[in-house]
């Protein structure tokens, strides 16, 4: 199986079958990422069309890329941002009417159980506690695995910021957790790693 790199040299060259393979590797990722910031599927699905439009417009012209999913999220939050007519910075916008609202997968997992243990209890309280853009940096880090350097670029963060901006949120959890029991922050860290996808 070829590498993200080879995969958009391919795409870039016109090779429609790369095209196809992106297209169908990353357009539920892309939708439930957009979600998050609009809950509007048709909103989003419009979004990631553009996307893909200008993408096959661009052909040879795009840059390189060694991980498509974050180029597929970057390009889809500016776009969101776009298609809203904000015409803002990105901190402005989500300072105003944008919010993230990333609802985890342990979280919603939680949230189905008729009977949840204290434990259980203080972690979706502790969620519930986060901010947008700790929720954010949360769902892109753990739950969809992207390093600091891509978070960067898509939250437009310095890296120490984006550090720092995880360190706190992780912090926050574990303030919640143990004003309520004495659970470890290693239980934490160890449930967003086993349902990250």
């Amino acid at each position: 199986m070829a590498n993200d790199h080879e995969i958009w040299e391919n795409f870039k060259a016109g090779d429609k079958s790369a095209l196809s393979y992106i297209y169908f590797q990353n357009f539920n990722s892309m939708f439930q990422y957009g979600i998050k910031f609009k809950d509007d599927p048709e909103f989003i699905k419009d979004c990631i069309q553009d996307v893909f439009f200008k993408l096959i417009q661009s052909g040879e012209r795009l840059g390189s890329t060694e991980n498509i999913r974050f180029y597929m999220f970057r390009a889809l939050k500016n776009t969101i941002y776009k298609e809203l007519g904000k015409g803002q910075k990105m901190e402005h916008l989500e300072n105003t009417s944008l919010k993230f609202e990333a609802s985890f997968s342990l979280e919603e997992e939680l949230a189905e159980k008729e009977n949840l243990t204290l434990k259980e209890k203080s972690l979706l309280e502790a969620l519930s506690g986060l901010s947008n853009r700790q929720r954010e940096i949360i769902y892109l880090r753990y739950e969809c695995g992207m390093g600091y350097d891509q978070i960067c670029t898509i939250m437009e963060l310095k890296n120490d910021s984006a550090r720092k901006l995880v360190f706190r949120a992780i912090k926050s959890l574990k303030d919640i957790i143990e004003s309520q029991m004495k659970l470890p922050i290693l239980f934490t860290i160890s449930l967003f790693k086993k349902h990250a996808f």
